[in-house]
């Protein structure tokens, strides 16, 4: 199973299609607006500090060439990477005046843009090139620190201030790279901030390593080659990670596409469960779960668990599940068996069915401990279980049966008021009430056949 929440595997899976294609208006202004703060910000440096010293062109080069060289080494993280440019990086605090480090830094992500179109097979629009100049504002952070306490040469006595233009550099990044994911993508801050967290503490731990380099480069500008069998070792690592992220997304993909097809098989064998009812509780279950704040991987085990709720059923003959008239106590006892027969269906399937197979197992337990087959109670059953139970009993009380007509939406909803904290979790009938209530009624649809 993939651990990625589904979040940030829906992220993976658009980042290669939006980078192949041409960025859409929105894109572009933000991008615009970026690169025209970073170069407001540039000039604004280069007032507050002037000149300083500059290495030689040759050295320059070397390190934009290097940077661009660490930049294709992508460790692809949602919206974002990380990568080993903190080994460069960092000896370019040294290279060029304060003002000029987001120059170069934006020069070397020019290049890479570059070389990844013409030399590698990871497609990328030109015009995604944009996105390289605020890529840059990172590097405002470092200058500015560096240029206030004017630190010029590289010695770890000064360590203190290496450790402040780091923070810098986090603050400055996280805020910018934040900021230009919800206005392009509207990406929420929070989920922006979880997936980039990581990338923060791999440029931390790479940052003393590029502070060596920067000292071992004052004593001989040559010292810079040292960094490139490093970096071809992170590529190699980089290359595993990319294959182990394919084949996570593509186990996911199968997953769901299990769950899709058990669903498909479950609709042919009854009309009824399979069709109108287990597409309306799978719709009511995710407005009832949103509506009670449930995280991404809890939604996409309530969908899954909505889906397949009933799938045990394929184990009750059609006798029994399309009668008309009253079941026998022998036949209940082989209705009441569902849960549990879903249960182990999925577990045969495993990984993250598998997990949804307890929900499953639970969808017909009460609150107060009466309902099967487990007897379980309160917390004791899982929230997707205590949502699907509720949305499951008002789909049913909603729907017409050959046995009887639908009822009205009022008294549906008075049923579960009666029902809350005995079969029904409260707290979930207030939600789906809620729900209910902010949807248009429609007219149930007749059918012949019943549960």
């Amino acid at each position: 199973m993939s651990t990625f929440t589904p979040e940030v595997e829906e992220l993976f899976e658009e980042q290669g299609a939006r980078e192949a294609s041409a960025p859409p208006a929105r894109t572009i202004a933000v991008e615009l607006t970026g690169a025209l703060a970073l170069v407001l910000a540039v000039l604004a440096m280069t007032t507050l500090f002037g000149d300083g010293l500059m290495a030689p062109p040759a050295v320059v080069v070397g390190l934009v060439i290097a940077y661009a060289l660490a930049a294709l080494v992508r460790f692809d993280v949602g919206l974002g990477f990380t990568s080993p440019c903190q080994l460069v990086f960092v000896p370019m605090w040294f290279a060029v005046p304060p003002a000029f480090l987001p120059v170069m830094v934006a020069a070397g992500l020019v290049l890479e843009q570059l070389l990844t179109i013409v030399a590698t097979k990871r497609r990328r629009h030109p015009m995604r090139v944009l996105s390289s100049i605020p890529d840059a504002w990172h590097a405002v952070g470092p200058a500015f620190v560096l240029g206030v306490a004017g630190a010029t040469e590289p010695t770890l006595a000064d360590w203190p201030i290496y450790v402040a233009a780091l923070a810098a550099q986090v603050l400055v990044d996280s805020t910018v790279t934040t900021v230009r994911g919800w206005a392009d993508l509207g990406i929420r801050p929070e989920l922006h901030m979880r997936v980039m967290a990581w990338v923060f503490v791999v440029d931390a731990a790479l940052t003393p390593v590029g502070l060596l380099a920067a000292v071992a480069m004052a004593q001989n500008h040559a010292a810079l080659v040292c960094l490139m069998p490093l970096l071809g070792l992170f590529a190699i690592f980089a290359r595993e990670r990319d294959e182990r992220i394919r084949q996570a997304l593509q186990l996911s993909s199968a997953y769901r596409g299990t769950a899709l097809l058990l669903g498909d098989v479950l609709e042919a064998d009854d009309a009824y469960t399979g069709g109108v009812h287990t597409q309306g509780v799978v719709e009511l279950g995710l407005k009832v779960g949103r509506e009670l704040g449930l995280g991404p991987q809890q939604l996409r085990d309530l969908e899954f668990g909505s889906l397949l709720h009933d799938i045990g059923k394929l184990r009750v003959s059609n006798e029994i599940i399309n009668k008309p008239g009253k079941l026998s106590d022998a036949e209940w006892a082989i209705i009441r068996r569902h849960p549990a027969d879903g249960q182990e269906m999925l577990s045969r399937v495993g990984g993250a069915l598998e997990q949804v197979g307890a929900i499953v197992r639970a969808h017909h337990e009460r609150v107060d401990g009466g309902g099967y087959p487990d007897g379980l109670q309160g917390d004791q059953i899982p929230m997707e279980a205590r949502i699907i139970c509720a949305c499951d009993a008002y789909s049913a009380m909603t729907t017409h049966r050959s046995y009887r007509a639908a009822m009205p939406r009022a008294e549906a909803i008075a049923e579960l008021r009666r029902c809350a904290g005995e079969q029904f979790d409260l707290q979930v009938v207030e939600a789906l009430i809620r729900v209910v209530e902010q949807t248009p009624e429609v007219k149930a649809p007749r059918l012949r056949l019943a549960v």
